[in-house]
């Protein structure tokens, strides 16, 4: 019987994170992301630092874009194979291993960037109010923070008691995910099996799904200025029956 071992999240799952993501268009999310910049900014936007990277995959298409990209993230699992890919692309970026709660000794940038729902994985309002003073104090003044998040539309509509299963070269998973809607928690847990190794690795991804109202009024006490908030992919406003909200905010002073 295959031994089970617990991991935290992001540790096993980096080694297969981009054959599980082939789904995900980054070049449409590089793209939409350079037209919120050019949307949003007050002046020529050049270095853009893309937290919560992980793997590197819009951090890479980003730099295609002519931005000049550092990545940084809590996992240093995830870091180490963007920092594989940016290599074999001929890259020189840097990837930095930081919490966006805590980005120390990073420099500054015209931009900042959180995307694909990483906000969701801070669980609790002290930690997004930490989170905000934290990106404010490594931009420039009138620099942008861009980043989304998850509604419980998108919950319910696709997380709701999923099950999943796939395989790649090398390894098979399972995901279970599930939506508890009176605590406002998204729930993602992943078994991954390597065929070299008689070891099921687990994986428990947890996500805050806050109510959009939550988080504008993180925003209005905090020392950003909103820009605005988009529905998914457009420049529409944004709203709880939107499946993803993208925010962009400035830094004033």
């Amino acid at each position: 019987m295959a031994e089970t071992v617990t991991q935290p999240p992001y540790q096993v799952l980096a080694d297969i994170y981009d054959h599980v993501m082939t789904h995900v268009n980054y070049s449409r999310w590089a793209r939409y992301v350079r037209d919120l910049i050019r949307q949003c900014a007050s002046f020529e936007v050049e270095e853009v630092v893309d937290l919560a990277c992980g793997t590197a995959s819009l951090t890479l298409e980003l730099d295609d874009l002519g931005y000049r990209m550092t990545g940084a993230d809590l996992s240093e699992a995830m870091l180490r194979v963007g920092r594989k890919k940016a290599a074999a692309a001929g890259k020189t970026i840097p990837f930095l291993h930081r919490d966006l709660r805590r980005l120390n000794n990073m420099g500054s940038f015209d931009t900042a960037i959180c995307m694909y729902d990483s906000i969701n994985y801070i669980v609790n309002s002290e930690d997004i109010e930490r989170g905000l003073r934290s990106v404010y104090n490594v931009l420039r003044v009138g620099g942008l923070f861009i980043f989304d998040v998850c509604t419980e539309q998108n919950s319910l509509r696709y997380f709701s008691n999923l099950r999943d299963a796939g395989q790649g070269p090398g390894y098979t998973y399972d995901r279970s995910s599930t939506y508890d809607r009176e605590n406002k928690m998204q729930f993602n847990d992943f078994a991954i099996r390597f065929t070299d190794d008689d070891v099921v690795w687990r994986e428990s991804h947890a996500q805050r799904i806050y109510p959009l109202e939550e988080i504008e009024a993180q925003i209005r006490s905090s020392t950003f200025d909103l820009i605005d908030v988009y529905s998914g992919f457009t420049f529409n406003k944004g709203s709880e029956q939107s499946d993803r909200v993208h925010f962009a905010l400035r830094r004033s002073a």
